[in-house]
């Protein structure tokens, strides 16, 4: 029954969709202009699957400005391979997600001299070799756990402040088949965000790790630190979630989970509230950081930057597409992604977003208790593989000495290219 729920709701987003902004490009011509010579097709291609309207107020807005620019977003699942299909078809888009690999190419515009770049609080990566900026912010989210409060008031428990905290809640739960945590480890993404809310346990205390870890002056096997994200991953997380289809259950099915009460707790960024009360939207949320230890005092979540756009340094339309972030960093365009979102705007002098799970996050960035996002600034091409160790670790694949080797070897080879 859920999967034809999930079908409904996906035909009426597509239908909300081709309402207003176009969503996807238009076969061989997607890159072109329209027929009419003063009519601009400018096109937007991210990965992020929540809160769809976002993007469709945002372009309609920017249109009522400008009458001779539409602005066209495309979000695939599966971003990456799309990304490359694109580029071997010669069909980038205009504006896009891009990485720091990309940045270090030189195929991503400057933007470090543009006006709207100070109206913005900027991102900027270790790993791009100068010290300029192709990345334009639009939004900050927390990661930790996403809770649902009816879950927890109806089984007469309390959100976990600690390990032994989340011991009892599991086994309350686990007595009424309630899965503690929702997982979907079918998309592999999923699997990495099990580890990042743990990720303070590291870089709460080692906040220069990576910049040190580069330098050969630490490694993952000397750090035991480590050992503690693996395990909570692994005995916390995977052991009291809805094990036996966590990797049948991807993102969107775990999400559904969650607002129906299918599980009480999921690992994610705050970007999912928006997807989850799609699913239901009488669902009451909270946030918490995952408990690593028995100290309640050292919980911090991560808070930081996830969604930002680039210019192509090929765009057919340079100026429309300055133009599009330009709009992007004004007050208009800010209201409008955070009213829809329930996230953070990088637009400074942004509203704060109303919604329980936002007032959370801030009551923890309010008091310093976060980090920012370690892994942003590991060497390229090193996310992937190490989340598929990690994975395999979790799995009984490999015991935590190969783990870390691995680890250290593959930082090491990504740092040589």
């Amino acid at each position: 029954m859920k999967k034809y729920v999930y079908l409904i709701l996906m035909i009426m987003w597509i239908l909300v969709f081709t309402a207003g902004c176009s969503f996807s490009f238009s076969g061989a011509d997607a890159s072109s202009e329209s027929a009419a010579p003063d009519q601009i097709d400018l096109y937007v291609m991210h990965g992020r699957q929540e809160a769809p309207q976002a993007y469709t107020k945002l372009a309609d807005a920017f249109h009522k400005k400008y009458p001779n620019i539409t602005v066209h977003y495309e979000t695939p699942s599966n971003f990456d391979l799309t990304m490359q299909n694109r580029r071997a078809q010669n069909r980038t888009p205009d504006i896009y997600s891009a990485t720091t690999i990309e940045a270090n190419a030189g195929i991503l515009m400057d933007l470090t001299d543009e006006p709207f770049m100070k109206n913005v609080k900027k991102v900027t990566f270790d790993t791009v070799k100068d010290n300029r900026d192709y990345f334009f912010p639009i939004g900050y989210s927390g990661v930790g756990v996403i809770y649902n409060k009816a879950v927890f008031s109806e089984n007469n428990l309390t959100p976990p402040r600690t390990l032994s905290e989340l011991t009892n809640v599991q086994q309350v739960l686990a007595s009424k088949n309630i899965a503690a945590f929702a997982l979907g480890y079918k998309d592999l993404w999923v699997g990495h965000f099990s580890l990042r809310p743990a990720f303070y346990a590291v870089y709460g205390s080692f906040p220069d790790w990576n910049q040190k870890r580069s330098r050969g002056e630490v490694s993952f096997s000397d750090t035991p630190e480590w050992q503690l994200i693996a395990d909570v991953a692994k005995n916390y997380v995977y052991a009291y979630g809805n094990t036996d289809t966590a990797f049948e259950v991807g993102y969107m099915d775990a999400c559904s989970m969650l607002a129906n009460g299918e599980a009480a707790m999921m690992l994610q960024g705050s970007w999912a509230t928006s997807l989850i009360q799609t699913y239901n939207p009488d669902t009451e949320l909270g946030f918490i950081p995952l408990p690593v230890s028995d100290d309640p005092n050292r919980s911090k979540i991560s808070y930081y930057c996830d969604y930002y756009l680039s210019i192509s340094a090929d765009t057919k339309h340079p100026k429309e597409a300055k133009l599009y972030l330009d709009f992007l960093s004004t007050q208009e365009a800010a209201k409008i992604y955070v009213d829809s979102t329930k996230t953070f705007s990088s637009v400074i002098g942004a509203p704060i977003p109303e919604d329980p799970v936002s007032k959370d996050i801030e009551k923890y960035v309010d008091k310093n208790q976060y980090i920012d996002d370690p892994s942003g600034t590991w060497p390229n091409r090193f996310y992937k593989n190490a989340e598929k160790y990690f994975m395999e670790y979790i799995l009984d694949g490999m015991d935590y000495q190969e783990l870390t080797k691995l680890l250290d070897k593959e930082w090491d080879t990504c740092s040589d290219k």
